[in-house]
């Protein structure tokens, strides 16, 4: 006797909760953990069936996409995100699509080849298969369809063509719901919208600066995600529902103000006003996002706004001074007692103190109290993702004698 639609769901949430835990202790064992429960939750979803079923599949696809991105296995995160696309096609839901289209955007980035293989591959089934089936709905069944790339500048640009079928594609969601501003979506109910416009017109404009084309309509449409983003926060604010919860708006704005400050430091395609422009954004957000989680008990969200707001004092606008970034690094390091690990006062390459008497960044005159491997002129500290602390000169030494700047030389994650 086949099991019930509600039984197969909680399996699906199940599987989906235990991967996202797995994928939180940021290992490779633990990032494996995650790829197979998520491959067990979208088998999970083709059990149901129908268009529930294909939009459980294709969440399900979409985030084991993401993890086996971090895992460097590309050839498999390629035939994840197409399967993810296929099934959204069906799905008859936009949101679904939305995402879908974006996950094909960020794998075309860093496996164009691989993306290409995988869609030829789909269209070559399908049209073995029939027609695309619908299961009600909006129409899916050609959105999202684009014209695969034949010569490498082409190839190239795969990416950016994915990025441009997900704005399209979130407008047309507006638009079949008679607009942003209708009142079908002037309520919480369009927040996930809005943030996944944001999130894919960021993505697109960050893309284009990355790849030095159309640096302004780049530019342009960051600035446009930071206003869409900030108009979802507003509304799920004044929302009763789930959508104002406090830990859900400070990731939303977490995540704004990283992409930012990713777009301030690709200094080769963005001017020094831009560049200005997106620190100060980019630590308005994350200083909102810090206020609306102090409260709650989301420890790993504060690490991230905390380390992303004590590495601000590392860059030129000084936006945060070295006294305040070390009293962050100092929350920083109380959160992390939490979690068994021993805080940190010195730097682990040079063993020296990561802070002077004063909380300074600068070293004196005579280089007492401050990081002196080659010759650096400071200690500022930089905060790795695994959130171990290093002077930024000892770190950039580091990397340099190793030809790699992705590992921290204490986890070498």
């Amino acid at each position: 006797m086949p099991m019930d639609v509600t039984r197969l769901s909680e399996l699906f949430h199940g599987a989906i909760i235990g991967a996202e835990k797995a994928k939180m202790s940021n290992t490779r064992l633990g990032l494996l953990a995650a790829a197979e429960l998520y491959e067990a939750a979208a088998s999970v979803g083709d059990l149901m069936g129908g268009g529930e079923g294909a939009f459980h599949r294709s969440t399900a696809d979409q985030r084991l996409a993401y993890c086996l991105v971090r895992l460097g296995n590309m050839a498999a995160a390629a035939r994840a995100t197409g399967t993810s696309l296929q099934l959204a096609r069906v799905s008859g839901n936009w949101l679904v699509l939305i995402k879908a289209l974006s996950t094909c955007g960020a794998v075309a980035q860093q496996a164009p080849g691989e993306m290409v293989k995988v869609e030829r591959e789909s269209r070559a089934q399908e049209r073995l298969d029939g027609s695309t089936p619908s299961h009600g709905g909006p129409d899916l069944s050609q959105e999202g369809r684009i014209c695969l790339p034949t010569t490498p500048a082409a190839l190239s640009r795969l990416g950016v063509t994915y990025l441009e079928a997900t704005v399209a594609a979130c407008e047309a969601s507006f638009a079949a719901a008679g607009g942003r501003d209708s009142p079908a979506t002037a309520d919480g109910l369009s927040v996930p919208s809005l943030v996944l416009e944001a999130e894919a017109r960021g993505s697109l404009g960050v893309c284009l600066c990355n790849l030095g084309e159309e640096r302004q309509r780049g530019f342009a449409l960051i600035w446009q995600a930071v206003a869409l983003m900030r108009r979802a926060v507003r509304t799920a604010a004044s929302s009763d529902s789930a959508l104002g919860d406090k830990r859900l708006l400070a990731g939303w704005l977490c995540n704004l103000g990283s992409s930012l400050c990713n777009v301030a430091e690709r200094k080769l395609n963005v001017t020094k006003a831009e560049a200005a422009a997106s620190w100060r954004e980019a630590a308005a957000c994350l200083r909102e996002a810090l206020e609306l989680i102090e409260s709650t008990d989301d420890v790993q969200l504060k690490q991230i706004v905390l380390r992303n707001l004590a590495n601000m004092s590392g860059q030129p606008n000084q936006l945060v001074g070295p006294a305040e970034a070390a009293a962050l690094r100092s929350r920083l390091n109380a959160l992390c007692v939490q979690t068994g690990r021993t805080p940190e006062t010195s730097c682990t390459i040079c063993i020296e103190p990561l802070e002077q008497p004063g909380g300074g960044a600068e070293k004196n005159a005579t280089g007492d109290g401050g990081c002196t491997v080659n010759g650096y002129t400071n200690s500022a500290v930089l905060v790795l993702e695994c959130n171990h602390q290093f002077h930024q000169g000892c770190l950039a030494a580091w990397w340099t004698t190793l030809s790699n700047d992705a590992e921290c030389p204490l986890c070498m994650k």
